[in-house]
């Protein structure tokens, strides 16, 4: 009689344990309602997206050379994603982050973009599938 009595104590337990799960579970599910996770690197390119966006003359020289519009930057912001190998998070006085996509046409993008507080500068614009530059921009670094 006493081992029936432990299962029924355990059986208790497990039950209260249960029930307490389940009630935590549904107020997590309340307060995070709607809100999804975000990976930092789609964290950083939605703030890049929504801050002003600014040229370098160095910038506009590249995305000249390469046939680049400020569309297609747009566009590259708002699909691409952040390279962080190609980035230089710590860089003073603002820290670098290189986009990169493929536009519409086909055409494979690196745009480095300069966090500027309230602005996002675009330092340079690379076409990846470019292996040679004939492009004199250097005057503008």
């Amino acid at each position: 009689m006493a081992i029936q009595g432990k299962n029924a104590d355990l059986i208790r337990r497990f039950k209260l344990y249960g029930f307490g799960f389940l009630l935590g579970l549904l107020v997590v599910s309340f307060v995070y309602k709607g809100k999804g996770c975000q990976l930092p690197s789609s964290s950083k390119l939605e703030e890049l997206s929504w801050q002003k966006l600014e040229y370098t003359k160095h910038g506009l020289c590249r995305m000249k050379c390469r046939n680049i519009t400020e569309a297609e930057i747009k566009q590259i912001l708002k699909n691409g994603k952040v390279n962080y190998d190609k980035s230089d998070v710590h860089d003073k006085p603002y820290p670098k982050y290189a986009v990169e996509g493929t536009t519409v046409e086909g055409q494979k993008l690196r745009i480095i973009i300069a966090d500027c507080d309230t602005i996002s500068k675009v330092v340079t614009a690379i076409d990846l599938r470019m292996e040679t530059d004939n492009c004199d921009c250097n005057q503008y670094k």
